[in-house]
């Protein structure tokens, strides 16, 4: 198969201009001397889309809409410290089969970027025994010391 150039957006549109104006396929290819079958194919495309530009690719649909997008940053900007496992439970089924991940990615291009609260160490049984065993070692203290204390 022989390498062509695209036929420039001006160019499809005067051909399109002077086929409406009653003008052949024949006498179009000649006069602009690009072949036949290009000028027919131009004219399909214009007749079907109503556009001589170059049509969006067929790649893969995203997974999230825009509607799903703009709902995904609401929640974020009414509660931002909101967990991504958490908008996915509040998107329920309307958010379809999307992963964590995803709604990161969306949050990322959206400007919103990680906001995690702190994770608070959880208290065990030593750590309250300790807490007692101080309080109870400092009962006779003063206010003075206390006031020292954190």
């Amino acid at each position: 198969m022989a390498k062509t150039k695209e036929l420039t957006e001006d160019l499809r549109l005067r051909i399109v201009a002077v086929h409406k104006s009653g003008k052949g396929y024949k006498t179009i290819s000649k006069c602009f001397e690009v072949p036949g079958d290009t000028v027919q194919s131009i004219i399909k495309k214009y007749k079907t889309f109503c556009t001589v530009k170059n049509l969006r690719g067929r790649g893969r649909k995203p997974k999230v809409t825009p509607v799903l997008a703009r709902r995904i940053v609401r929640e974020v900007k009414k509660n931002p410290r909101i967990t991504t496992k958490a908008i996915l439970m509040n998107l329920g089924s309307a958010g379809g089969n999307i992963s964590r991940q995803t709604v990161q990615r969306t949050l990322h291009t959206a400007g919103f970027h990680e906001c995690r609260p702190r994770r608070t160490p959880l208290l065990q049984i030593r750590h309250t025994k300790a807490c007692l065993a101080f309080a109870n070692a400092h009962l006779d203290k003063e206010e003075d010391f206390w006031s020292s204390v954190l």
